[in-house]
């Protein structure tokens, strides 16, 4: 059907439009389908409001199955955490509870990360019994003060090298940005990001490539402060993000991030795109230089060609590999398996 097409896409204007070009004598079931899908889309849209009223609606009319209605019920609560209403939320969260028992670990996880993030972290201390040990029951720990930033960040690292579930470096982030720690910040972002399952982690711990761009700067800034760099002196930021290149690459990463972004010199940001680029790759962060220049996906590859950095195949096969996904994500299917038969030629 097409509302579910549009779901799908997540083409939410579209959806919406959809619904409000029914025909008059459209039958009752489709008209109350059309007010599901446009509800949902009403609360990505965030106009939550006209959400709610809609939810309300539905929920009175009682034309929602059971699992529509408890899907509902858990979107109401979500309208109140986007306008920042951590009691309604949490009132709603008791209700629902009441209701619905047992609850989805995927439910408990939501409605944690929203008491959490929304003035209610000791609420949320409730439920972390049944979220057992995972990266978000220690980020409730963390904004609840049951646990400090070095402990949080101890326990992460710990837990990180054993299990490797990134939700571990969105702890290590969180912590280090309440530690004001710049380049700890900076370091959990840009393995986040590296990370595959960034996308599907809680919001509360998944980055960003503009907050990976902010953490570089405030690292870059921190750096030119200790070495009391003028701003606007490409020279001498260039010449310092050179020289710690071998001796603090997590450093010069920032330091030519922030010429990237700050430079009004376009060879200079030509110059720190292609050493930032390199850096990350060797590093092994691919999927970062990815989401960094979104907008340059071809910036990686024409730097595979150029053996003065760049001579592992294995590493080669990852970016060929990420290119792949990367024009698969944006619809573009031919590019996409042409990646991937380059890569199984080059298979040893």
């Amino acid at each position: 059907m097409r509302w579910d097409l549009l779901y799908q896409l997540k083409r939410w204007p579209d959806l919406l439009q959809q619904a409000r070009d029914l025909p008059p004598d459209a039958p009752d079931a489709v008209r109350n389908y059309g007010l599901w899908r446009s509800a949902q889309a009403l609360v990505a849209l965030h106009q939550d409001d006209e959400a709610r009223e809609s939810l309300a609606r539905l929920l009175w009319q009682g034309e929602l199955d059971a699992a529509q209605s408890r899907e509902a019920r858990r979107l109401v609560i979500d309208t109140y955490f986007s306008q920042n209403r951590g009691d309604d939320a949490y009132l709603a969260i008791l209700r629902f509870q009441q209701d619905f028992q047992p609850l989805s670990q995927s439910e408990i996880g939501g409605f944690v990360q929203g008491l959490a993030l929304h003035g209610k972290a000791g609420e949320a201390t409730a439920w972390l019994p049944q979220l057992r040990d995972s990266p978000l029951a220690l980020f409730v720990g963390l904004h609840s003060g049951a646990v400090t930033p070095s402990m949080a960040a101890e326990q992460a690292l710990a837990t990180l090298k054993k299990s490797g579930d990134a939700g571990y470096w969105g702890v290590l982030a969180q912590a280090a940005a309440l530690q004001q720690d710049a380049a700890g910040q900076a370091e959990a972002q840009e393995n986040l990001l590296a990370a595959a399952q960034n996308a599907n982690l809680p919001a509360a711990l998944q980055t960003s490539a503009e907050k990976l761009w902010q953490s570089y700067h405030a690292y870059a800034l921190a750096l030119g402060n200790q070495r009391q760099l003028l701003l606007g002196d490409d020279t001498s930021w260039q010449e310092l993000a050179e020289q710690l290149e071998q001796e603090n690459p997590l450093a010069a990463r920032a330091l030519f991030a922030n010429l990237v972004r700050q430079s009004a010199d376009m060879t200079v940001r030509a110059n720190a795109e292609s050493h930032l680029t390199a850096l990350l790759m060797r590093a092994g962060l691919v999927r970062t230089v990815f989401q960094l220049f979104a907008d340059k996906p071809d910036l990686a590859l024409s730097l595979l060609d150029d053996p003065s950095w760049l001579d592992n195949s294995a590493l080669r096969r990852k970016v060929i590999f990420e290119l792949a996904v990367q024009a698969k994500d944006r619809g573009e299917y031919g590019p996409a398996t042409e990646y991937l038969l380059h890569l199984q030629e080059r298979q040893p």
